[in-house]
C-alpha cells in the first residue's frame, strides 16, 4: 500500500471519531486510531514516540478520562485543530490540540497551549 495515497482518508473524520472516543472512555477505539509509530508533544516540547506514545495515551488520557467539551474543528488538508474544554480526571485546561493524519490513522497530536 503506497502511504501518499490518502484517497479514503478524512482527516476530520478520524479526529471527530477520536474527540467521540474519548467522551465514552473507549479504550479500544481511542488506541485503534493511531498510527503505531505515533507521537506527542506538549508545546514545542520533546515528542514520545512509539510505545512511549503509547504508555502516555493510556496514562494520560485514557486512565484519566480526558475528554474535549464543545469541540471546535479547523482543518487544512491532512491537519486537524480541536479546540473547545479540556478535562480529565483533576485537570482542566482550554483545548487547542494539532493532530496530523496519515492514511486513515493519527500520526501526531501536539497540545498547543
Amino acid at each position: 500500500m503506497d502511504k501518499n495515497v490518502n484517497n479514503n482518508s478524512n482527516p476530520e473524520a478520524i479526529v471527530r471519531s477520536l474527540i467521540q472516543a474519548m467522551s465514552s472512555n473507549d479504550a479500544d477505539k481511542i488506541r485503534s486510531l493511531f498510527h503505531e509509530n505515533a507521537k506527542q508533544a506538549y508545546g514545542d516540547g520533546s515528542w514520545k514516540k512509539g510505545e512511549d506514545f503509547f504508555s502516555w495515551l493510556q496514562s494520560d488520557i485514557i486512565d484519566r478520562k480526558g475528554h474535549v467539551d464543545d469541540a471546535k474543528f479547523s482543518i487544512k488538508e491532512n491537519q486537524v485543530v480541536v479546540t473547545g474544554q479540556y478535562s480529565s480526571l483533576g485537570y482542566t485546561n482550554k483545548a487547542n490540540f494539532l493532530f496530523f493524519v496519515e492514511g486513515d490513522k493519527i500520526l501526531s497530536w501536539q497540545m498547543r497551549y
